[in-house]
Parts: structure tokens; sequence; C-alpha cells
């Protein structure tokens, strides 16, 4: 278990004597973040600065500042999994400097009675008081303490005190989330989703954490997404048991009930072909963390209904009208819509529009696709594809020692990784077009067996 500052709160009333305005003690003529600074508490100046308090606790005030140690920040971020003060999120950070700021009395430690005092951040701290000292919470009041200034007063604490709304995520799997910055629109997400509940009360969890600039990169507004459709997004992160890189599987099923597959290359590992995973094994609480630069949509069409959705762009409409064809003309087994629906998984190489003109101007006697006869069509859409799901990343591994791997249709397709063509001649031009039954590739010219 990490050590860490937790709050306590006994409805016990605390009775603060003022201090006399005329005290020789309140004559400093330096305010409590001069005095911050010039005590040697840089770690706390940082973070003022950082979240810009400098100028509120600059203010008549008066204040009185339980100021952690810089070991007492040093331990903070030990206990989350950071690296530095300026990777914990502005609004966390706000919250746990406010929370050491008691507003409006300047209290030395011999006026301090055990009890509860409002913080500036808006919840109770508590405080005891016994023959081995003082304590804020768990803290202890350490030298120096009664470190007057021009507006408040100052105690120093040998840990960093830190509201319920955020220790809750303490050593728990959002942690490495929680209290870094670079993931604030994941934990947005999660909040809007109404998702954190399950996430912190759900033990062995694996989550695949995109970071901002992977929603940046994926086009996932939170603010513009609907709180349903954000969970769905975001339980596809997640496996329900903890999974270290290590033992990442072929696929595994995830908490909205769809699978994500890895292909774990020399390249690199990748879910669904394409999203990376850029850091691995960030452990927490009975959970793991894996880093990736992308969000994951999941897809719940089969390959002919992302065909078909692309066709809508105009890209797709011949291969669309070829599977329809073989659906209209064709008995049960020669109808491709029925078996390209099917579980599978398949691995199809979509020819584009031209790709198609292209095969109909080779031969004078077709004019339109009907012309072609339709068991000459069958099996050339057969021969684009492959039973099983291949990404990209998993080709080299897919081929057999001929460079090769068979279709549908019984014949093989070669393949020269380099230049990522298929036959010699024919372009893999666009990759990973994930379905749930299978991944679809685009290519530049129809294959024929």
């Amino acid at each position: 278990m990490k050590n860490f500052t937790f709050l306590f709160l006994f409805l016990v009333p605390l009775f603060f004597i003022s201090c006399d305005d005329d005290d020789d003690t309140n004559e400093s003529t330096q305010d409590i973040v001069e005095l911050a600074q010039a005590n040697g508490f840089t770690s706390l100046a940082t973070a003022l600065t950082q979240v810009d308090l400098i100028s509120t606790l600059q203010s008549d005030g008066p204040f009185t500042v339980f100021a952690p140690t810089n070991e007492a920040f040093a331990d903070l971020l030990e206990a989350v999994g950071q690296t530095s003060i300026e990777d914990v999120p502005d609004d966390v950070l706000t919250d746990i400097l406010l929370y050491h700021v008691v507003a409006g009395s300047s209290i030395s430690s011999t006026e301090i009675s055990a009890g509860t005092a409002e913080t500036a951040e808006g919840s109770d701290i508590t405080i005891a008081v016994g023959t081995d000292g003082i304590t804020i919470n768990s803290a202890n009041v350490v030298e120096p303490f009664d470190v007057v200034a021009s507006n408040g007063i100052i105690h120093t604490i040998d840990a960093v005190l830190v509201p319920d709304s955020h220790v809750q995520f303490v050593n728990t799997v959002l942690e490495p989330a929680y209290f870094n910055k670079s993931f604030s629109t994941l934990i947005e997400a999660a909040i809007k989703a109404d998702a954190v509940g399950t996430l912190l009360n759900t033990a062995n969890l694996t989550i695949f954490a995109p970071t901002n600039d992977a929603f940046t990169a994926s086009g996932v507004v939170v603010a513009d997404t609907d709180a349903a459709d954000l969970l769905d997004v975001l339980t596809y992160h997640v496996i329900t048991s903890k999974v270290l890189s290590a033992d990442i599987p072929a696929s595994a099923a995830t908490l909205n009930g769809e699978n994500i597959y890895f292909s774990l290359v020399d390249a690199g590992n990748f879910i669904n072909g394409d999203i990376e995973i850029s850091n691995v094994d960030i452990e927490s609480g009975s959970g793991v963390v894996h880093v990736i630069d992308k969000v994951l949509i999941p897809e719940e069409g089969t390959v002919v209904d992302v065909a078909v959705a692309l066709s809508e762009d105009g890209e797709f409409t011949s291969l669309v009208a070829a599977l329809t064809r073989t659906a209209d003309e064709g008995t049960a087994d020669q109808n491709l819509i029925t078996v390209l629906s099917g579980d599978g998984p398949f691995t199809v190489f979509a020819p584009t529009d031209a790709a198609f003109t292209a095969l109909l101007d080779s031969n004078d006697d077709w004019t339109t696709l009907s012309d072609i006869p339709l068991e000459t069509l069958i099996a050339v859409l057969q021969y684009h594809v492959v039973s099983g799901r291949v990404y990209d990343k998993d080709l080299a591994g897919a081929l057999d020692a001929n460079n090769g791997v068979t279709t549908v249709e019984g014949s093989d397709l070669t393949f020269n990784l380099t230049d990522l063509t298929i036959n010699t001649d024919v372009n893999i031009s666009a990759v990973n077009t994930h379905a749930a039954n299978g991944v679809i590739h685009v290519i530049d010219a129809v294959l024929v067996p």
C-alpha cells in the first residue's frame, strides 16, 4: 500500500482565538508567498505558481497556511505515480493547495484547538492536539511553525493533504490517469459517461488509456459526444482482468462486450491494426494501465456493412454492386453478402470503383458488371477474401514460405511486403479498416485468379 494522507472528519468544534492586531509578531513585511520562498518551500512555491494562486495568497488575508515540505511533495508524487508537480492537472492541484489554507484567521500554534476547520477548498481538515504535538488530518506539524507573515501565518507539515474528492482515486487503476494532465480528457469522458464508480470499484482491470493527443488525433470531442456513446467507447478500452504486457493475448473481450485484437510484432504492439501501445505496465491498485496513441472506436458492423457505409462516399459502389449481384442471382452458397456477414473473421482486399472500371475496360465484352458471367464474378470476389483477421502488421506472420496466402476462392495471393503489393503490381493503398467480423484493406486494381 502506498503511504498517503487520508481525511477523517470528526464533528468536534474548533475554536480559534484571534490574534491581537497589535501583536509584534504580525509586523512582518513579507507576505505568505515571500516567506514560503524565503524558508525553503520551493515545491509549494512552484505549485502555487503553476496554478496561478500566488496573487491569492499575496492578498490581504489573513490566512493560516499549512505548508508541506519539499519532501512531502516528493512523497505525494511517488504516491500518485508522477515524476513532477507539473504533471498534475491544474484543477486537481488547485484543490489540493487550497485544502491547506484556512482563510480569515491567522492562528498561532498556541491558539489551535482540536476539531475541524473549513479550508479555502471548501471541505474540512481535522486538527488534533496532543502531547506529541499537532496533527492536521494525519500530517504532523513540524518546525518551522508560527512563521508570521504580513497577511497570515505558516505552519510546516510533513505530508501533503488531499481532499476526499481526490483521495478516492489513489491506489486505484484510474490513479495514473487522474493525477496526470496528459489524460485529463479521458477523465473528463469518464465523468461525463458516469463510468468513474465502475472503474474505481471493479478489481483487476486493464485499461488502455488514450492521451489527450489521442483524443485529438481520433477526432473525439467529449463535449460534443453523447454520454451513452462515451460510455460505449470507454468500456471498449477496458479488459475485466489484469493483463500485463508480457501476457497480452491475440484478442480479448472488453467491458462493453466487443473484442479488441492485438498485433504484437517487432515494429511495436498494436490494437485493431493501427492503435499503438506506447507505454505499458503502469500498475496501480489491483489493475494496470497501458497507454495508447488513439481512441479505440467499437465497430459493430460486418465487413459488408463497412463496405456499404464506405460506398456512400462513392468509393466502393462497384464492390457493393458486385456483392449485391451475387445475392440477387446466385445460390445460397454463392450469396457473398450472407457469407461475409457471418462470424468470419475475414480479411477483404477491397478494390476501388476505379479498379472495377479498369477491369471492365480490360474486356471488350464487358460494359457493366452485369456483363461479367456470374461464376466469374463470384470467383473474382472470393479471390479478394482471406479467412482470418489479418491486419497489415500481421501479414508477415500470415504468409507461407513463398510469401503467399490462400484465399476463399482457393488460389494464393503473393505479397511483397517491402512495397506492399499483391501479385506484383496491385498496390495496397489503405489498410486496417476495422469491422466486427474482420478487416478491410483497399487495393487499386481488381485481382483476377
